[in-house]
């Protein structure tokens, strides 16, 4: 198993320092998506009007293995 460490950033920046144990980089591809949704869940005014939110995930010696980015616009039809 190899460990994972899943960095959001939201209004602010979140630096993992612990990581999950993962069995596969499919795995830790799939947390990284379960982790967007939690992100996202309940934060529905935060998120609009922000900058782009985002989860990276690296490897244990800091590779970046997958990127996230999540951004919202409003187009003026919505005004």
């Amino acid at each position: 198993m190899s460990r994972y460490f899943f960095h959001t950033q939201t209004g602010t920046r979140f630096t993992d320092h612990e990581g999950f144990e993962c069995a596969t980089p499919e795995d830790a591809r799939r947390i990284a998506i379960r982790t967007c949704g939690e992100m996202m869940h309940g934060a529905e005014d935060q998120f609009w009007g922000s900058r782009p939110w985002a989860i990276t995930v690296t490897d244990a010696v800091g590779l970046i293995m997958y990127e996230i980015a999540v951004d919202g616009f409003s187009s003026p039809a919505a005004a």
